[in-house]
C-alpha cells in the first residue's frame, strides 16, 4: 500500500472502522530491524476502549526471530483489510506498549491518533442477508449452507458457520437461494479468497454470471428485503 488518503484525527467513522475489527482478523505489521524494515503477518486479538490494541505475537517459526524488532517503545505500522461497503485497506502507526509471553504471547500497541485508508473497490456493495446453498459447479454437489452478506455486480461475500461444515476447497461454485426470501436464484462464480474469523468462513466470490443479470438480481433483492 503506497499512497494513502490520510485522515487527521479520529472521526466517528474512523472509530467505527477500528471497532469493526473482530478477533482472528489478519494484521499485516511492519517493524524495523537493525538491517531493514520487515513485514510479517499476525492476527488481531482485541482492544481496551481507546487505550490500546492487542495482537498475537507473530509466529517466529514462520517469520524468524523478531526480538530485535518487537519490544516496548518501538514504532510499528499496522495494516488490515476492512470488508465493508466499499472495501478498504486501513493503516495506522502505533507505539509498542508492552510484550508479554504468558499466558499468551501478545503485543500491546497504543491506540492510533489517526488512520489512513485506501479503497479497494470502485463500486458499492449492497449489504443484505439471504440464506443460500453453495454447490460444486461441476457436479452440483452441496458443499455448505450459509448467508449472502453483500453483493455487487462483480461479486459477493458469503459467510458459513465453522461449526456446521468444513472450509470449501473447490474454486468453481454455484450459489443457489432456496426461495425463503423472495424468488429463488442461482449465480455462478469462483472463490477468490477465504477469511476465517472465530465463528465463520468468509468467502470472497467473483461472479462468472453476467453483470446485467446480477444487477437485475440486486435490484430485486433490494425490493424484497
Amino acid at each position: 500500500m503506497a499512497i494513502l488518503k490520510e485522515a487527521k484525527g479520529l472521526s466517528n467513522e474512523d472509530l467505527h472502522k477500528l471497532r469493526s475489527l473482530r478477533p482472528g482478523m489478519p494484521f499485516d505489521i511492519q517493524v524495523s530491524t537493525p538491517s531493514a524494515a520487515k513485514r510479517v503477518r499476525t492476527e488481531y486479538m482485541g482492544m481496551d476502549g481507546q487505550r490500546f490494541i492487542m495482537m498475537r505475537y507473530p509466529d517466529e517459526s514462520k517469520w524468524g526471530n523478531l526480538s530485535d524488532a518487537i519490544y516496548a517503545d518501538k514504532d510499528m505500522i499496522v495494516r488490515f483489510i476492512l470488508e465493508d461497503e466499499t472495501g478498504e485497506v486501513i493503516a495506522f502507526k502505533s507505539k509498542i506498549m508492552h510484550v508479554i509471553k504468558k499466558p499468551v504471547h501478545m503485543v500491546f500497541v497504543s491506540f492510533p491518533s489517526f488512520i489512513q485508508s485506501q479503497g479497494l473497490r470502485s463500486e458499492k456493495r449492497a449489504q443484505i442477508r439471504v440464506p443460500v446453498s453453495i454447490l460444486n459447479a461441476e457436479n452440483e454437489q452441496a458443499l455448505a449452507f450459509g448467508a449472502l452478506v453483500d453483493i455487487s455486480n462483480g461479486g459477493c461475500r458469503i459467510a458459513t458457520q465453522k461449526l456446521k461444515g468444513r472450509k470449501i476447497e473447490v474454486k468453481q461454485i454455484l450459489i443457489r437461494s432456496n426461495g425463503q426470501r423472495g424468488e429463488p436464484f442461482e449465480l455462478k462464480g469462483e472463490i477468490m479468497n477465504i477469511k476465517p474469523d472465530e465463528l465463520h468462513f468468509n468467502y470472497g466470490i467473483k461472479f462468472s454470471t453476467s453483470e446485467s443479470e446480477v444487477e437485475s438480481l440486486i435490484e430485486r433483492l433490494m425490493v424484497e428485503l
